[in-house]
């Protein structure tokens, strides 16, 4: 006598439907997960033309510039002294106050300068600019420099305007 064996099929899975959930998770993974945010600063660029660069080169008088140095501590140098970026804001307003549109503000930044305490520095700079407009903006048109139209703006854009020049420090030779 022989025993038949049965043949035992293995069942199939259904698997049409598991590329669209893959797909589903992955855009659910990506709006849903965080991105660093980077920083980012909004200046406008020397020109890349030689002839337009030897035209904008001035010679700036002592008394109307500012000079910044973050140093690779950490630390802040306004025109060779030693100053914490809290009291960085205030200075900058009043030096652009007093000097009106023919100040310029020069920032060297050490290579070994940390990059948060670059951020930190610009923005106590741009908050100084934004108080001292607001400043002139109230004096002269009596209120804030965000409401004035576009006109007004423009008058105090050229009475206080952004004058910043960056330079790095050269590693020296050894």
């Amino acid at each position: 006598m022989f025993i038949r064996r049965r043949k035992h099929s293995v069942p199939e899975l259904n698997t049409t439907s598991t590329a669209d959930i893959s797909f589903m998770l992955l855009i659910l993974f990506l709006v849903a997960s965080s991105l660093g945010m980077d920083k980012a600063l909004h200046r406008k660029l020397p020109p890349a033309d030689d002839t337009q660069k030897e035209k904008t080169e001035q010679l700036v008088e002592r008394s109307k510039m500012m000079e910044l140095q973050l140093v690779g501590g950490g630390g802040l140098l306004c025109d060779g002294d030693t100053l914490p970026v809290g009291l960085l804001r205030e200075r900058v307003r009043d030096f652009v106050l007093r000097v009106g549109d023919a100040h310029v503000i020069s920032l060297t930044a050490d290579r070994d300068a940390r990059y948060e305490a670059y951020f930190e520095v610009q923005n106590e700079i741009m908050a100084a600019y934004r108080t001292a407009r607001n400043q002139l903006a109230r004096g002269r048109f009596g209120f804030d420099f965000a409401l004035c139209s576009a006109d007004q703006q423009q008058v105090i854009r050229r009475l206080c305007p952004l004058h910043i020049a960056e330079t790095y420090m050269e590693d020296s030779p050894q």
